[in-house]
């Protein structure tokens, strides 16, 4: 019965761990760092998107972490994702890989058939720059 407890507990701490590789707010490259630090909320009218903790978000676009699973030999995690536009739900799966220092890189599990601009690919730290 110890043994089953202390397991429960180990389980339960997982998806916080896993959301603790994702601290601050992201953006897609260091130069929009900047931009979103001058003027937030133009950036996002702007059609921009940004990582955290929850997820993508943007204007018209968020896709919502659900599902954390860490891997145990590297550390990267496997995320599931409900995503929404107007109009429209889907999920989707993505692997989140540490690169570097406040480097990120999101991968999808599926690339998109249609030759669409994706969310992946890396992410970086943007210090200074805060959710609203």
């Amino acid at each position: 019965m110890r043994t089953f407890v202390v397991a429960a507990l180990a389980l339960a701490a997982l998806p916080a761990a896993a959301q603790d590789m994702i601290k601050g707010v992201y953006a897609r490259s260091p130069e929009q760092c900047t931009a979103a630090k001058a003027d937030f909320q133009s950036f996002i009218e702007n059609g921009e998107i940004v990582l955290t903790a929850r997820g993508l978000e943007g204007i018209e676009f968020n896709c919502e972490f659900l599902d954390w699973k860490m891997a145990t030999r590297s550390p990267g995690a496997v995320v599931t994702a409900l995503c929404e536009e107007p109009g429209y739900a889907y999920p989707q799966v993505f692997a989140v890989m540490p690169r570097g220092e406040g480097e990120l890189e999101l991968t999808l599990a599926v690339a998109e058939a249609d030759g669409e601009a994706t969310n992946a690919g890396l992410y970086y730290l943007c210090d200074g720059v805060t959710m609203p």
